[in-house]
């Protein structure tokens, strides 16, 4: 056991983590409002509001960054009249996905490989992943949003008790989770050049699912709280704290990866030579 934390900690080492974080979280800024205009767009043809999204990021988001969003994409949608056209959605798509692209660059360095597959198929599954996160997204506040109107409607159909409803409560925030671990299972399986089993990538997805949620919501409650950048760095303390929240989410991403490499590479017998950095 002891072994295998300090491998890891190797390989975080000499892979420079903290260096691909920091490339990866300004990918993902690049990515983040256009991802998120798709989303709010593509809602218009749902019977979710956009404001059920925007409640959502709230609660793990810090409140500036939070403000800092929500003006922006009233912004946008108020000038398009709600809704953005066919081109401004292709463009969304397009730069959204470039943040998946960066994602795929920095599991490889996790797991030591180089890129062999043409571009256009790095853009084709960085696409469709981009859509897949989209429908989970959808897929998830609306089970949020209607769940517990759902669970009403199931307990009075069959005659079910008030602890019914509490322990649907539980479940529909345990599916979202379990949905939450399944898209850090699949990126971690399809995306990297080294094709993984859905076994191997299971312990990375737990920890990237529970790493992500205590960091973000540790983050909002620190920065809401404790801290206020707006006096350090003024009209763009806001964006600031984004771009925070963006790299601890960037390196919770990544060292996802490298537990999940680590596992494959034990199993292989593949030894870690010593950090090569200390």
């Amino acid at each position: 056991m002891l072994k295998s934390i300090k491998d890891l900690f190797c390989r975080v080492i000499d892979d420079d983590i903290a260096a691909l974080a920091a490339q990866l979280a300004y990918d993902l800024l690049l990515s983040f409002f256009p991802f998120l205009l798709l989303l709010i767009s593509l809602l218009g043809y749902s019977n979710l509001e956009s404001t059920d999204v925007l409640v959502y990021l709230q609660q793990i988001m810090p409140k500036s960054t939070f403000d800092l969003i929500y003006n922006t994409v009233v912004n946008v949608l108020g000038s398009t009249s709600g809704n953005l056209l066919s081109l401004s959605i292709i463009g969304a798509i397009w730069s959204g996905s470039s943040g998946f692209r960066a994602v795929i660059k920095g599991l490889n360095k996790a797991y030591d490989e180089e890129e062999t597959r043409p571009y256009w198929k790095i853009l084709v599954i960085s696409i469709l992943f981009l859509l897949g996160l989209v429908l989970s997204i959808i897929v998830a506040v609306s089970l949020v949003v209607f769940g517990r109107m759902i669970g009403r409607i199931i307990a009075t159909k069959l005659n079910l008790s008030g602890n019914f409803i509490l322990n649907w409560d539980i479940i529909r925030y345990l599916v979202s989770l379990c949905g939450m671990a399944f898209i850090f299972a699949s990126l971690y399986h399809f995306t990297p050049c080294r094709r993984l089993t859905w076994k191997e990538v299971l312990p990375g997805s737990i920890v990237s699912t529970l790493g992500w949620l205590i960091s973000s919501l540790g983050f909002a409650y620190y920065v809401n709280n404790f801290s206020n950048y707006s006096s350090i760095y003024g009209g763009i303390g806001a964006v600031i704290v984004l771009m925070l929240w963006l790299y601890i989410i960037s390196i919770i991403i990544l060292f996802g990866g490298e537990v999940n490499a680590l596992i494959a590479f034990e199993k292989q017998g593949k030894e870690k030579p010593k950090c090569k950095k200390y």
